[in-house]
């Protein structure tokens, strides 16, 4: 299997079949039209208007078939939010004199950073990305930034240890002279702290950034300004390497950026059947936004990341998948993202109809987690109020669904009314969650396949609780030290309300 994160040198263009996809909603396009009277001749200048004409109206013209028009404006909506990725490390560093660490100046590469260019340097890497929060938060694959990552980490890592050495070798002199005047103790430290920056090459009020760069596009003609291509700098906010996935965020102001920030939504991944039409949308060889189309080969695969272990329920597709599609997405026929498109078997290099991606259900959740901590990082560090943890883990997806057949059925076994409220299925409470100060909460179990409900909450602050998104989206408008009541429903359909003071999550 091959990761899909390295351009070759050529590559074949390969006509694509138009599929049967359902609607998805059209957008207006904006054009520039030249008008010219009846009596113009060649050389005149004409007046240039902006016209914006429905899409509908359009593909229409074009005498498009109802498949075509819905390839055609998958294309439209979801294209905007793909993202060209792509790692550098720096040449400016200058090792030679530096030391052993390398580290560049904050202040290298300004104008470049200004002209939104990529820095000189060797590559790293490149692939494909997603927009998947408004804030600037993008979903790529691991492998597409691994190297740039583990760049990074290293430097960091030697960091850490001469910071740890400095502290520890400080508090141990401390001990020692803590007979002696604080003067004595600050030259001591001073000294130490003097020492560890001559060594790590660091220099008192020097700003220094990581050796390795991550930068995204959004396509040669989806920039601000319409002419350049323009390079964003990221933060690699975090990684999992088990699925082969890693979260960035871009560090431009998400205000001057809110034309390009588009977020895609999820679709379900565990709902897909083979033989259902799929499109991928990537930057294969480094050309932007192409869109191609296939079917659901199979699912339920596993597949080897690059941790080493098997990443379940893959899906197979026989879209055309090529190097660069690495981190793109796969989509369902309403433009939902269902996979992150992310190896494939081939002899040659290239796509021979065999491609495989993650399943967009564990992408959203650990991509959810990610982006959510960052968040609350930056709240904490900005001193702001964070949101408030409640610390219970709840049911999602194809677990909750069983749980709540179970629960339904068992209901109507015993003649009771269920009134379909339900509830979040709880599976586990955290050591540390308010609600272990509640005696007598229960969590849902699963042992050796029985499966043993516990207890559900079905009402937040007064607000009802159909399921475990709602909880979610609940949770979300909460902050920490908020006292919020929240009633809970056993098996049985006893109910009892609790009263917790929210935390902080832990981060």
């Amino acid at each position: 299997m091959m990761a899909l994160s390295r351009p070759l040198l050529s590559f074949a263009v390969i006509a694509l079949p138009a599929l049967a996809f359902n609607n998805i909603p059209f957008r207006n396009l904006h054009r520039k039209v030249h008008l010219a009277p009846s009596n113009a001749v060649v050389g005149d200048n004409l007046e240039v208007v902006d016209v914006t004409v429905k899409a509908t109206e359009l593909d229409d013209s074009l005498g498009l078939s109802p498949e075509e028009k819905t390839v055609v404006n998958i294309h439209r909506v979801c294209s905007p939010s793909v993202v060209y990725v792509t790692s550098v490390l720096s040449s400016t560093s200058p090792v030679s004199t530096r030391t052993r660490r390398g580290r560049k100046k904050a202040e290298s590469n300004n104008s470049q950073k200004q002209e939104n260019k990529l820095p000189n340097g060797m590559s790293l890497g490149s692939g494909s990305g997603f927009v998947i929060d408004s804030d600037g938060y993008i979903v790529t694959n691991y492998h597409v930034v691994q190297r740039a990552y583990e760049s990074n980490q290293a430097v960091l890592q030697y960091e850490k240890f001469w910071d740890d050495l400095a502290k520890n070798t400080t508090k141990s002199i401390k001990d020692k002279l803590s007979f002696s005047s604080s003067n004595v103790v600050d030259n001591v430290e001073g000294v130490l702290n003097r020492t560890v920056n001559a060594i790590t090459g660091r220099e008192n009020n020097e700003t220094e950034v990581l050796p390795a760069g991550v930068f995204v596009r959004f396509g040669e003609n989806g920039e601000t300004d319409g002419s350049v291509t323009s390079y964003y700098s990221c933060e690699i906010v975090d990684v999992k390497k088990e699925l082969d996935i890693a979260v960035l965020k871009i560090m431009e102001s998400s205000d001057k950026m809110n034309n390009l920030l588009k977020p895609m939504e999820y679709g379900s991944s565990s709902n897909l059947v083979v033989g259902q039409s799929l499109l991928a949308i990537g930057n294969p060889f480094g050309l932007d936004r192409t869109i191609t189309s296939g079917l659901v080969s199979a699912t339920g695969r596993s597949v080897t990341g690059v941790a080493g272990n098997q990443i379940k329920n893959c899906i197979q597709t026989d879209c055309a998948i090529n190097p660069g599609n690495s981190g793109g997405p796969l989509l369902n026929l309403k433009g939902e993202v269902v996979g992150v498109n992310t190896m494939i078997i081939s002899a040659s290099g290239s796509s021979s109809g065999i491609g495989f991606a993650v399943p967009g259900d564990s992408v959203k959740e650990s991509a959810d987690k990610i982006i959510e901590l960052d968040k609350q990082r930056r709240l904490r560090n900005a001193k702001r109020k964070g949101r408030g943890w409640v610390g219970a883990a709840v049911a999602t997806s194809s677990l909750e669904e069983s749980l709540r057949k179970r629960l339904l059925s068992s209901s109507l076994e015993q003649n009771k009314n269920s009134d379909e409220v339900v509830g979040a299925f709880i599976t586990s409470i955290d050591t540390k969650s308010p609600l272990m100060s509640q005696a007598g909460v229960s969590t849902t179990s699963i042992t050796n396949g029985n499966v043993q409900i516990g207890d559900r909450i079905v009402n937040a602050g007064g607000n009802a609780i159909e399921n475990a998104e709602a909880f979610v989206t609940e949770m979300k408008g909460r902050v920490e030290g908020e006292n919020l009541s929240l009633t809970i429903e056993n098996a049985g359909g006893e109910r009892r309300v609790v009263y917790v003071t929210l935390g902080q999550i832990p981060l």
